[in-house]
């Protein structure tokens, strides 16, 4: 029965939540449900949707092991850009992710969670993203996401 209960909430807290009904539920919750919906329209390649759930100015981070000792190789770009580009795509993008950790302080939060990017139904990378968000009157809005870029097979990446 416990088992039960446990997979209930955690398919209660995948769904996308209009902001009205989130405006009842734990602030950890209200971000996920951001977070998630986000990763929604991602998989949708609704870019509209992406838009709605950002801030202005938000921005998309992306980060890479260098070879050897080289340094980190990172890149930024406008996550609206990014949304038009995911949105634009001709290919079928699916990032499933798992989240492992949300913290919120006051106005802020933090969501990390492990992924995998799938193109046209095969794995291409994984990683972490970790999104940081605000509050902005009742909602949540994503500020800024980061991710690193990950070849190599990743502990705990989702499967599809």
């Amino acid at each position: 029965m416990r088992g039960i209960l446990i997979f209930v909430a955690a398919l209660a807290t995948t769904l996308a939540v209009p902001a009205m009904a989130q405006s009842q539920m734990p602030e950890t919750e209200r971000v996920a449900a951001t977070v998630r919906a986000y990763m929604s329209a991602f998989d949708d390649q609704d870019e509209e949707a992406m838009n709605a759930l950002q801030v202005e100015g938000a921005h998309l981070i992306m980060v890479r092991e260098g070879a050897g000792d080289q340094k980190p190789v990172s890149r930024s770009v406008t996550l609206s850009d990014a949304n038009r580009s995911i949105a634009s795509s001709t290919r079928d993008l699916v990032e499933p992710i798992a989240i492992t950790a949300l913290m919120v302080e006051g106005p802020v939060a933090m969501a990390w969670a492990d992924y995998s990017l799938f193109v046209d139904g095969e794995k291409s990378h994984c990683g972490i993203d970790i999104f940081t968000l605000v509050r902005i009157g009742e909602e949540w809005k994503i500020a800024t996401i980061t991710y690193s870029h990950i070849d190599e097979p990743c502990e705990n990446s989702p499967e599809l």
